[in-house]
Order: structure tokens, then sequence, then C-alpha cells
């Protein structure tokens, strides 16, 4: 009986000390995603809370103080530079943590969120800590899984979906008018009409929808920018310009449906992505008028596709 009991003394001995070998006083928890997304970006996702509970809503529970997760409630508190702060709650601890952006490649980036539990002196407390810390691990990880789909998404960021792509219509014909306020869709296919006779005149083929390009100078100065793909250069006149785009140069596409504020709102945020992106444009942007405006009222039912070059 004596040497049961010593022995059972023992292994009670080896249990405890294993805990205080195996779990640290401290208990980091910690995980790193990589994600398709320039830092700059990443940054603006951290300062604006509104997409930081976009992100959280897509997977956790709105609370009254913040989100819930597998047993965690996860408060935002503030976001300084690239670190964004986090307060972690559940029934057996009560921690702060820090999420970090890092800039990795181009369009990459690296984010880590990591966590500290004291596990405290009491070995059986211990290891509930741990055991807490264990699924912990596993909440904060499928939050991270569900920013990296966010982030990767250029929609999440900007509202659109931005690809990138080489151009294929090289020629094109185009014309400009002036006119005091952003021009009508009578006046834009008025053109579109001359340049597509013109090329008829010239037994050149149109290779793709209208573009168009609109420059406000003032209040009472709009200058437009008509062009339509051919598929050969034919001579120019006092009216008609020849162009050509540089075949296979990279451009950012995006496709909209909408009308003229949509398609507005849409550019400024091509404009914002290739800011973040810290690349420079060698022409000026275009709309490809999928939809023929001129026969369908509805704005709403209107298909654009914008194109904006880069180098």
């Amino acid at each position: 009986m004596k040497k049961l009991m010593i022995g059972l003394f023992v292994i009670a001995a080896m249990l405890i000390l294993s805990v205080y070998i195996f779990i640290p006083a401290k208990i980091t928890v910690s995980t790193v995603r990589y994600v398709k997304a320039y830092h700059t970006a990443v940054l603006k996702f951290q300062s604006d809370s509104q997409k930081l509970g976009g992100w959280l809503q897509t997977i956790a529970s709105k609370t009254e103080n913040g989100y819930s997760y597998k047993g965690f409630n996860y408060t935002i508190k503030r976001t300084v530079s690239n670190i964004t702060e986090f307060t972690i709650q559940s029934d057996k601890i009560d921690v702060k943590s820090s999420l970090i952006s890092l800039n990795v490649y181009l369009d990459s980036s690296a984010i880590q969120w990591a966590a500290e539990i004291e596990a405290g002196a009491n070995p059986i407390v211990r290891f509930a800590r741990y055991r807490e810390a264990v699924r912990l691990k596993e909440s904060m990880s499928g939050l991270m899984d569900q920013m990296k789909i966010f982030l990767d998404n250029s929609v999440s960021i900007y509202g659109i979906l931005v690809t990138e792509t080489q151009l294929r219509d090289s020629v094109l014909i185009s014309s400009k008018i002036q006119t005091s306020k952003y021009p009508t869709i009578e006046a834009i296919y008025l053109q579109v009409k001359k340049l597509s006779n013109y090329a008829s005149s010239k037994n050149a083929t149109v290779t793709n929808s209208p573009m168009l390009f609109v420059k406000q100078i003032d209040s009472t100065h709009f200058e437009s920018m008509i062009g339509l793909p051919i598929n050969k250069r034919i001579p120019e006149n006092n009216e008609i310009r020849i162009k050509r785009m540089p075949y296979n140069g990279n451009v950012l596409v995006t496709e909209i449906k909408g009308g003229t504020y949509s398609i507005k709102k849409s550019l400024d945020q091509l404009e914002i992505y290739l800011t973040d992106a810290k690349r420079s444009s060698p022409a000026i942007p275009y709309e490809l008028m999928i939809t023929d405006r001129s026969k369908e009222t509805d704005t709403a039912k209107w298909v654009t596709r914008l194109y904006y070059p880069v180098m």
C-alpha cells in the first residue's frame, strides 16, 4: 500500500512538473496569413472600422461590444499605424492581442495576429489556460482564413473586381467633341455613327464596342473623346484621327453595371488601386461601352468595361 502511495505521488509530481516544463508562464497564441493585397490597401483596411467589421461579420456573430466566434468575443480597440489592437474574452481569459501587417513583396502582404495568455502558478489553472489557448488558436485561425479570403478579393477593398490583362485592340479611330455639360447619349452616339461610317467607307472592320473618355475642364467645359477599334490603319481626316494603342500593353480592367455615377465611382476606385500599387499610367483610362446606350434607356442595365493602361 505504501509503495502504491509513493508511486501515485511520484506520478502526480511528474505530471505537475511536466505542466511547468511544457507550458510556459506566458502562452503565446499566434497565426500568420499571406494575402494578395498591396500593403497600402491593407493599412486602409485596418484603419477602417466598417471594413474590419465587414470582415468579421462574414463569419462571426455581432454582439453588443464586438464579435463572437467559436466561444470567444473579439472587440476592436484601436489602430495605430500597422497595428490593430483587439481584446479577446471568454469564460476563462481576458487578453489583449495585436494584428500586425507587413509589406512582403510588391502586391503581397503578411498579417500576424498574436496574443499572450498568463498561464498562472497553479498547475490546474495553468493546464486549463493551455487548453483555452489551443481553442483560441483555432478561433483566431478561422478568422484569419476569412480575412485572407476577404483581402485577396479586390471587391472587399475597392468595391470593384480588378484584373490585369493585355491590350488586344491596337488600332482605333477617334474624334473629339466639346460640350458645356456632360455629353448626352445622342451626342456620343452621333460620333460613334460618324466613326463607323468612316471605317466602312475605308473597308475597315469594327472589332469591338465604342470607347469613351470624358474630361471635365471646368464647370462649363467638357471634352470627350470617342473611339472605335478597327482591324487596320486607315487615312485620317480633319475630324477623325488614328491612334495606336501599345499591343500587349498592360491594362487594369473592371466590369460594372450602372449609369454615369457608378462609372465615375468605379473609375475613382481604379485610380486609388493604381496609387496603392505605386504604378504609373502611360495613357488615359477609357470606358468600353458594352451596352448600346442609345437603345437601352435604363442605366441600371448598362454594362461598361473600364480600362486603365499601366506600366
